[in-house]
């Protein structure tokens, strides 16, 4: 992983920092070694039949609380926002939580996508106190809300699970899955195509209502009931299971120092884009075991040694 992590950041071209694009590297040479030049690849499946555990997390909170919560004064959900959050910070177990219930208390929409890793109140710490100020209180949602503002003009009956999806074909897909498994499969002379992205599949899918996506706690639903008759009961059903990388155990572990030392001592620190004394707490904090930071740890060392290679030497 050492020595392959630079050519990492050079096929990736962009600091997309996404741990999948180190297995996906992998099995797509080995792909290539085995003689095969084309696969075909799952990608926008779990977009257009709502195939992942977050949408569905999501869809459950929206259904059971959110759109209640919403309907109530602002003043007493930032109330118990104020009361609530800070118990849940304390904790350090509730961070997603406690995000929410800040988005709760200021009026902003529940779901902002699946590729979130810097919530906004975190994000503020991670930046330097200059780059926090040129931001001018500017956040994310800008992006965001562009897309549901679009949405809630052009389809107003569109359901929470409908806007959800088109939020990810908008920005998640074609922003970080597709220029992933793009870049990282053409990486080994190899080309991935996507057949679930046919358009007239997901016009069809979006068209699907919710109940033929989404079965109490499990997604796809009418894409496992179409294969039930050509796979296994069991492998239909079975828990999804993500193509990660051990990004936590890295940085704890024999990779570790070296990780370090290219995040903290990259040239990239030159330009006072981070403020590195809150790193180094996020560093401490995740090598004694006291909280998981590895996927924010990732990003900032992908980010780092992308400016090494293309901005800056040294």
């Amino acid at each position: 992983m050492q020595e392959f992590l630079p050519s990492l950041v050079f096929h990736q071209d962009e600091p997309i920092a996404d741990p999948v694009c180190v297995p996906l590297y992998y099995v797509s040479k080995l792909a290539r070694e085995s003689g095969t030049i084309v696969v075909q690849v799952g990608e926008g499946s779990d977009e257009i039949f709502s195939g992942y555990e977050n949408y569905v997390r999501h869809l459950r909170i929206y259904e059971n609380f959110w759109r209640y919560a919403e309907r109530t004064p602002k003043f007493m959900r930032r109330t118990a926002s104020s009361l609530v959050r800070p118990a849940l910070q304390a904790t350090g177990k509730k961070r997603q939580a406690g995000e929410l219930l800040r988005r709760l208390s200021e009026d902003e929409p529940l779901f902002w996508g699946g590729a979130v890793i810097y919530d906004e109140p975190l994000k503020r710490q991670v930046l330097s106190k200059e780059i926090s100020s040129r931001f001018n209180g500017r956040s994310s949602l800008q992006t965001v809300q562009t897309y549901l503002d679009h949405i809630e003009q052009e389809r107003p009956d569109s359901d929470f699970l409908t806007r959800m999806t088109y939020l990810e074909l908008k920005l998640r897909l074609p922003e970080l899955l597709l220029m992933r498994v793009d870049k990282i499969t053409m990486a080994t002379s190899v080309e991935a195509r996507v057949p679930f992205l046919d358009h007239h599949l997901v016009e069809y899918a979006m068209d699907l209502p919710r109940s033929f996506k989404v079965e109490g706690s499990s997604g796809k639903h009418i894409l496992k009931q179409s294969l039930e008759e050509i796979l296994p009961h069991d492998l239909l059903y079975s828990p999804k299971r993500g193509f990660g990388a051990p990004v936590r155990e890295w940085f704890r572990n024999a990779l570790g120092g070296w990780f370090d030392s290219h995040l903290m001592n990259s040239t990239m620190r030159r330009r006072n884009f981070l403020n590195y004394d809150f790193v180094a707490r996020l560093l401490d904090q995740h090598q004694k075991g006291n909280q998981d930071w590895g996927f924010h740890l990732w990003t900032l060392l992908n980010l780092s040694l992308w400016y090494e290679r293309w901005i800056d030497r040294g």
